[in-house]
Protein backbone atom coordinates (compact mmCIF):
# COMPACT_ATOMS: atom_id res chain seq x y z
CA UNK A 1 0.00 0.00 0.00
CA UNK A 2 1.38 3.41 -0.96
CA UNK A 3 1.57 5.75 2.04
CA UNK A 4 0.10 9.17 1.29
CA UNK A 5 -0.35 12.28 3.40
CA UNK A 6 -4.01 12.96 4.14
CA UNK A 7 -4.77 16.04 6.22
CA UNK A 8 -6.64 19.32 6.70
CA UNK A 9 -5.09 22.19 8.66
CA UNK A 10 -6.48 25.57 9.70
CA UNK A 11 -5.31 29.05 8.83
CA UNK A 12 -1.99 30.61 9.84
CA UNK A 13 -0.28 27.33 10.56
CA UNK A 14 3.49 27.23 10.89
CA UNK A 15 4.77 23.86 9.67
CA UNK A 16 8.51 23.24 9.38
CA UNK A 17 10.17 21.29 6.60
CA UNK A 18 10.52 17.58 7.29
CA UNK A 19 7.09 17.16 8.89
CA UNK A 20 4.71 14.34 7.95
CA UNK A 21 1.03 15.22 8.35
CA UNK A 22 -1.77 12.73 7.83
CA UNK A 23 0.33 9.57 7.58
CA UNK A 24 -2.18 7.25 5.98
CA UNK A 25 -1.84 3.85 7.62
CA UNK A 26 -3.78 0.74 6.61
CA UNK A 27 -7.35 1.06 7.89
CA UNK A 28 -7.29 4.85 8.25
CA UNK A 29 -10.79 6.28 7.73
CA UNK A 30 -10.51 10.06 8.08
CA UNK A 31 -7.87 12.67 7.28
CA UNK A 32 -5.88 14.28 10.06
CA UNK A 33 -7.60 17.50 11.13
CA UNK A 34 -5.70 20.30 12.88
CA UNK A 35 -7.20 23.66 13.85
CA UNK A 36 -5.91 27.17 13.19
CA UNK A 37 -2.63 28.70 14.41
CA UNK A 38 -0.75 25.41 14.74
CA UNK A 39 3.04 25.31 15.17
CA UNK A 40 4.62 21.98 14.17
CA UNK A 41 8.37 21.49 14.31
CA UNK A 42 10.60 19.46 11.99
CA UNK A 43 10.80 15.70 12.25
CA UNK A 44 7.31 15.27 13.68
CA UNK A 45 4.88 12.67 12.32
CA UNK A 46 1.13 12.95 12.88
CA UNK A 47 -1.15 10.19 11.61
CA UNK A 48 -4.51 10.33 9.88
CA UNK A 49 -7.61 9.51 11.98
CA UNK A 50 -6.60 12.11 14.56
CA UNK A 51 -8.32 15.40 15.43
CA UNK A 52 -6.42 18.31 17.02
CA UNK A 53 -7.91 21.63 18.13
CA UNK A 54 -6.72 25.19 17.64
CA UNK A 55 -3.38 26.68 18.72
CA UNK A 56 -1.61 23.34 18.93
CA UNK A 57 2.18 23.44 19.37
CA UNK A 58 4.42 20.48 18.66
CA UNK A 59 8.16 20.13 19.24
CA UNK A 60 10.71 18.34 17.07
CA UNK A 61 10.38 14.62 16.33
CA UNK A 62 7.10 14.04 18.12
CA UNK A 63 5.10 10.98 17.08
CA UNK A 64 1.30 11.27 17.26
CA UNK A 65 -0.49 8.21 15.95
CA UNK A 66 -4.08 7.56 14.84
CA UNK A 67 -7.33 7.56 16.77
CA UNK A 68 -6.34 10.49 18.99
CA UNK A 69 -8.48 13.46 19.99
CA UNK A 70 -6.66 16.56 21.30
CA UNK A 71 -8.34 19.75 22.50
CA UNK A 72 -7.37 23.40 22.04
CA UNK A 73 -4.14 25.06 23.20
CA UNK A 74 -2.17 21.87 23.75
CA UNK A 75 1.64 21.81 23.77
CA UNK A 76 3.50 18.58 23.00
CA UNK A 77 7.27 18.96 23.33
CA UNK A 78 10.04 17.18 21.41
CA UNK A 79 10.30 13.40 21.21
CA UNK A 80 6.93 12.77 22.83
CA UNK A 81 5.17 9.58 21.74
CA UNK A 82 1.37 9.40 21.73
CA UNK A 83 0.65 5.82 20.74
CA UNK A 84 -2.90 6.24 19.43
CA UNK A 85 -6.48 5.65 20.55
CA UNK A 86 -6.35 8.11 23.44
CA UNK A 87 -7.83 11.47 24.42
CA UNK A 88 -6.24 14.69 25.63
CA UNK A 89 -8.24 17.72 26.80
CA UNK A 90 -7.56 21.44 26.33
CA UNK A 91 -4.80 23.53 27.90
CA UNK A 92 -2.52 20.53 28.39
CA UNK A 93 1.28 20.75 28.35
CA UNK A 94 3.34 17.58 27.82
CA UNK A 95 7.08 18.03 28.23
CA UNK A 96 9.89 16.24 26.34
CA UNK A 97 10.47 12.48 26.15
CA UNK A 98 7.05 11.45 27.50
CA UNK A 99 5.47 8.11 26.52
CA UNK A 100 1.65 7.95 26.44
CA UNK A 101 0.09 4.60 25.43
CA UNK A 102 -3.34 3.81 24.02
CA UNK A 103 -6.46 4.15 26.19
CA UNK A 104 -4.95 6.97 28.23
CA UNK A 105 -7.37 9.77 29.10
CA UNK A 106 -6.04 13.22 29.99
CA UNK A 107 -8.34 16.01 31.19
CA UNK A 108 -8.07 19.79 30.85
CA UNK A 109 -5.29 22.02 32.24
CA UNK A 110 -3.00 19.07 32.95
CA UNK A 111 0.80 19.34 33.15
CA UNK A 112 2.97 16.27 32.44
CA UNK A 113 6.68 16.73 33.14
CA UNK A 114 9.64 15.36 31.16
CA UNK A 115 10.50 11.67 30.94
CA UNK A 116 7.14 10.50 32.29
CA UNK A 117 6.22 6.93 31.39
CA UNK A 118 2.58 5.87 31.34
CA UNK A 119 1.82 2.15 31.16
CA UNK A 120 -1.37 0.34 30.15
CA UNK A 121 -0.70 -3.41 30.41
CA UNK A 122 -0.52 -5.18 33.77
CA UNK A 123 0.54 -8.49 32.21
CA UNK A 124 2.43 -7.71 29.01
CA UNK A 125 2.74 -10.60 26.57
CA UNK A 126 0.98 -12.97 29.01
CA UNK A 127 -2.71 -12.42 28.29
CA UNK A 128 -4.42 -12.53 24.89
CA UNK A 129 -7.50 -10.49 25.78
CA UNK A 130 -8.42 -8.04 28.51
CA UNK A 131 -4.94 -7.09 29.68
CA UNK A 132 -5.03 -3.43 28.60
CA UNK A 133 -6.09 -0.93 31.26
CA UNK A 134 -5.56 2.75 30.48
CA UNK A 135 -4.52 5.53 32.86
CA UNK A 136 -6.74 8.55 33.57
CA UNK A 137 -5.33 11.96 34.52
CA UNK A 138 -8.14 14.26 35.64
CA UNK A 139 -8.54 18.03 35.21
CA UNK A 140 -5.90 20.27 36.73
CA UNK A 141 -3.51 17.49 37.77
CA UNK A 142 0.29 17.79 37.67
CA UNK A 143 2.61 14.86 36.99
CA UNK A 144 6.24 15.64 37.78
CA UNK A 145 9.31 14.63 35.81
CA UNK A 146 10.42 10.99 35.72
CA UNK A 147 7.13 9.63 37.08
CA UNK A 148 5.81 6.17 36.20
CA UNK A 149 2.03 5.75 36.13
CA UNK A 150 1.08 2.06 36.27
CA UNK A 151 -1.82 0.54 34.30
CA UNK A 152 -5.34 1.48 35.31
CA UNK A 153 -4.55 4.19 37.85
CA UNK A 154 -6.41 7.49 38.07
CA UNK A 155 -4.66 10.70 39.07
CA UNK A 156 -7.44 12.77 40.60
CA UNK A 157 -8.37 16.35 39.80
CA UNK A 158 -5.80 18.95 41.01
CA UNK A 159 -3.57 16.20 42.43
CA UNK A 160 0.22 16.52 42.22
CA UNK A 161 2.53 13.57 41.59
CA UNK A 162 6.04 14.44 42.76
CA UNK A 163 9.05 13.87 40.52
CA UNK A 164 10.26 10.27 40.36
CA UNK A 165 7.18 8.74 41.95
CA UNK A 166 5.87 5.32 40.94
CA UNK A 167 2.07 5.36 41.12
CA UNK A 168 0.54 1.90 41.59
CA UNK A 169 -2.92 2.91 42.84
CA UNK A 170 -5.36 5.79 42.41
CA UNK A 171 -4.27 9.23 43.61
CA UNK A 172 -7.27 10.92 45.31
CA UNK A 173 -8.24 14.39 44.06
CA UNK A 174 -6.29 17.23 45.62
CA UNK A 175 -3.59 15.01 47.12
CA UNK A 176 0.20 14.84 46.83
CA UNK A 177 1.77 11.53 45.72
CA UNK A 178 5.43 10.99 46.71
CA UNK A 179 7.79 8.03 46.52
CA UNK A 180 8.02 4.55 45.04
CA UNK A 181 5.50 3.15 45.52
CA UNK A 182 3.75 6.48 45.98
CA UNK A 183 2.28 7.50 49.33
CA UNK A 184 -0.41 10.17 49.61
CA UNK A 185 -0.50 13.28 51.78
CA UNK A 186 -2.61 16.47 51.61
CA UNK A 187 -1.33 19.16 49.28
CA UNK A 188 0.39 22.18 50.80
CA UNK A 189 -1.97 25.15 50.92
CA UNK A 190 -0.13 27.01 48.14
CA UNK A 191 -0.79 24.15 45.68
CA UNK A 192 -4.44 23.48 46.44
CA UNK A 193 -5.91 25.77 43.78
CA UNK A 194 -4.60 23.74 40.86
CA UNK A 195 -2.64 24.59 37.73
CA UNK A 196 -2.51 28.20 36.53
CA UNK A 197 -4.22 28.89 33.18
CA UNK A 198 -1.73 31.67 32.39
CA UNK A 199 1.07 29.07 32.38
CA UNK A 200 -0.77 26.52 30.25
CA UNK A 201 -3.01 28.35 27.79
CA UNK A 202 -0.75 30.82 25.90
CA UNK A 203 0.80 29.35 22.76
CA UNK A 204 4.37 30.47 23.35
CA UNK A 205 7.80 29.22 22.32
CA UNK A 206 11.15 30.64 23.43
CA UNK A 207 12.59 29.92 19.99
CA UNK A 208 10.64 31.76 17.33
CA UNK A 209 7.98 32.78 19.85
CA UNK A 210 4.46 33.83 18.97
CA UNK A 211 2.90 36.45 21.18
CA UNK A 212 -0.46 35.08 22.31
CA UNK A 213 -2.72 36.93 24.70
CA UNK A 214 -5.90 35.72 23.02
CA UNK A 215 -6.46 33.09 25.71
CA UNK A 216 -7.49 35.86 28.14
CA UNK A 217 -10.59 36.61 26.09
CA UNK A 218 -11.36 32.95 25.45
CA UNK A 219 -11.35 33.52 21.69
CA UNK A 220 -9.05 33.76 18.71
CA UNK A 221 -7.27 36.86 17.49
Amino acid sequence: MKQENWFEIGERAQVDAGVTLGYRFQGARQPLRIGAYAVIRSGSIIYADTVIGERFSCGHMALIRGGITIGDRVVVHHKVTLEGNLTIGSGVKIMAHVYVPSRTRVGDLVFIGPNVTILNDKRPQRVLDGGIDGVTIEDGATVGGGVTLCPGVTVGARAVVAAGAVVTKDVPPGMLAVGAPARFTPLPAELEAGNLPELLLPQTDLFGAREDESWRAGSGE
